[in-house]
């Protein structure tokens, strides 16, 4: 048995994330570099490197949170839509044209895009929890990233009285990035691996314990944010501005970091369940506790990542990137229809018009940008433009493909992002990338408190923050009936979470909103299981379960077969037709 840190590369055997990690995040891109990412023998070396390696973390989980291989996720929540097959888009939100209904996971080592979607996540959180646990790890080994240091207390840091500011800081990041990885895995995948700094591993993948459940992810994931929010109220500082993004990345406080924490930790607990039987079960006082705290409390705060010119399209950001391109994604008809009057679900025969017709702001008349374009079939802004969408009349998708998803409209909130070339003034693909606003915490606070019997009338206001504020529309209040105020939330949270990573997906599977056949979660990537000599095994589709893991299992947490397990089944199979054979003589 080794420890943790005394195998190289911290045994990235086990989750293949030393190898894989690097090519699978990369996206189509392969030559664009990553300014955050230094060599490996420097990063893992020193203190300066370490806390580059702290940088090239948050840049692998904005991809792993909202790359390439998400956007099939969104379509398959009806969210998004696109006929392209790009990142297996067509193949995972199609109904009735690869599959009867939706087709499950295709998990393959050998299933080019199909099976990429499944391994993109795995490998790009496990690859963000790589980097904050070798800075544990240095630091727990006496590594110190202040001038003044002396291994006298329980950080091994520094004396008392002397300046541990950097120490504390890198300290209370890495958690939370840990945390960050565990609650991806959490919400994504059935299962997955809790290991950290102080992890002991057998020598052999063959000798691996079983996976940890979704259940343990979760919980070690609110284990490392709790942690890591402790560690941030130890003392006052700065993050590096870099970590945010080169030339432009803001910098965070450790009380705007704080606040951040408790976002995400209200987040998992609400975006978690994978039906409405775990949703209404989910701990919703603790997302009271937790949203109440975040980073619409106080003086509100937005956790932003810019996207520099390396790092656009074909970069690291594709969920905002394309689906603010009119001529690459559009709005799925389910919402078009949610969020105006003239506009109907599924695509009609004459298609959905424009203008829009909508009392949202965010809506408005569907014009778009400085003057009529003919390539987009939009016109040009006025003083009615939504602030979030516009109406393009051209149908981009070829009706070949089934155009049912289809619809004129089209998500602009975070044009500037867009990357395949609306050619507007403001748009060249790069700029400031919101992923958690005050609008998300406020949302995730209203409902938490209408499902646990809180405060209605402060749930009517947080709802209103972004209903009245943003869109114009009608206010409700407390006094109006649960129906009210969860269709109005539901409403808000439609918009609001549009763009934000796999989040329109978690919220649609949480109220039993996918279509049929349509997978609830990821299994654990067939190469990874591979290497653990583990039988592969898969979710959706005709075939099998959208959740459920395969039959002969108890719960998430089942010892999956090995290759001996395996070749026993061959073994057995062969003695029963040799023996049916002899009958049939």
């Amino acid at each position: 048995m080794n420890s943790l840190r005394e195998v190289p590369m911290l045994r990235l055997s086990i989750t293949g994330l030393a190898l894989v990690a690097a090519a699978v995040t990369a996206g189509c891109n392969l030559d664009v570099s990553n300014p955050n990412a230094p060599d490996a023998n420097r990063a893992f070396g020193d203190p300066a490197g370490l806390q580059q390696l702290l940088g090239g973390a948050f840049r692998s989980w904005v991809e792993a949170r909202s790359g390439y291989y998400v956007m099939p996720l969104d379509a398959q929540a009806d969210n998004y839509t696109a006929s392209w097959n790009n990142a297996a888009i067509r193949y995972y939100s199609s109904v009735g044209s690869d599959c009867p209904a939706r087709c499950g996971w295709n998990n393959s080592p050998t299933a080019s895009d199909a099976g990429l979607v499944i391994e993109s996540q795995w490998y790009g959180y496990y690859t963000v929890w790589f980097a904050a646990t070798h800075v544990l790890a240095a630091m727990k080994d006496g590594l110190c990233f202040d001038d003044d240091c002396s291994p006298t207390n329980g950080f091994k840091r520094t004396t008392p009285g002397s300046d541990s500011t950097t120490t504390v800081r890198n300290r209370a990041i890495a958690q939370m990035l840990q945390g960050m990885a565990f609650a991806g895995i959490a919400l994504m995948y059935d299962s997955g691996f809790v290991v950290d700094e102080n992890t002991v591993l057998p020598a052999s993948p063959a000798d691996y314990p079983p996976f940890n459940s979704r259940v343990e992810m979760r919980a070690a994931a609110l284990q490392k944010l709790q942690a890591a929010y402790a560690t941030a109220g130890i003392t006052t500082w700065k993050t590096e501005s870099e970590w945010m993004g080169v030339d432009a990345g803001t910098a965070y406080t450790n009380v705007q970091i704080q606040k951040l924490i408790r976002t995400m930790e209200a987040e998992l607990i609400a975006m978690w369940p994978r039906n409405s039987t775990e949703n209404v079960a989910a701990d919703w006082a603790s997302v009271v506790s937790y949203a109440s705290q975040g980073v619409s409390s106080g003086t509100p705060v937005t956790w932003q990542f810019y996207i520099d010119i390396s790092a656009r399209d074909a970069g690291i950001e594709y969920v905002k990137s394309w689906g603010n391109s009119i001529l690459t994604e559009r709005v799925d008809t389910r919402v078009a229809a949610l969020i105006t009057t003239n506009h109907v679900n599924p695509w009609p025969a004459g298609g959905n018009p424009c203008p829009t017709i909508s009392p949202d702001k965010r809506v408005g008349d569907g014009s778009y940008g400085p003057a009529n374009s003919s390539d987009f079939g939009t016109v040009a802004a006025t003083a009615n433009a939504g602030t979030d969408y516009a109406c393009s009349g051209i149908a981009i998708f070829p009706a070949a493909r089934g155009q049912y998803h289809q619809s004129n409209l089209q998500h602009i909130r975070y044009h500037p992002l867009a990357g395949v070339g609306e050619g507007l003034p403001a748009d060249n693909g790069t700029g400031q990338n919101p992923f958690y606003t005050p609008q998300m915490n406020d949302l995730l606070w209203a409902e938490a408190l209408i499902r646990s019997n809180g405060d209605r009338n402060l749930a009517a206001t947080l709802i209103n923050n972004s209903r009245v504020t943003r869109g114009g529309l009608a206010a409700v209040s407390g006094s109006d009936a649960d129906t009210v105020l969860l269709t109005a939330l539901h409403y808000e949270q439609e918009i609001e979470f549009m763009g934000q990573g796999a989040t329109p997906y978690f919220n649609r599977r949480r109220v039993d909103g996918l279509s049929l056949g349509t997978p609830r979660q990821m299994p654990v990537p067939a190469k990874e299981l591979s290497l653990l000599l583990r039988s592969t095994y898969t979710f959706g589709g005709p075939s099998k379960p959208d959740m459920v893991a395969p039959v002969g299992g108890a719960g998430d947490n089942w010892s999956r077969p090995t290759v001996v397990d395996r070749w026993h089944e061959v073994q057995q199979a062969r003695a029963r037709d040799a023996f049916l054979g002899r009958l049939r003589l």
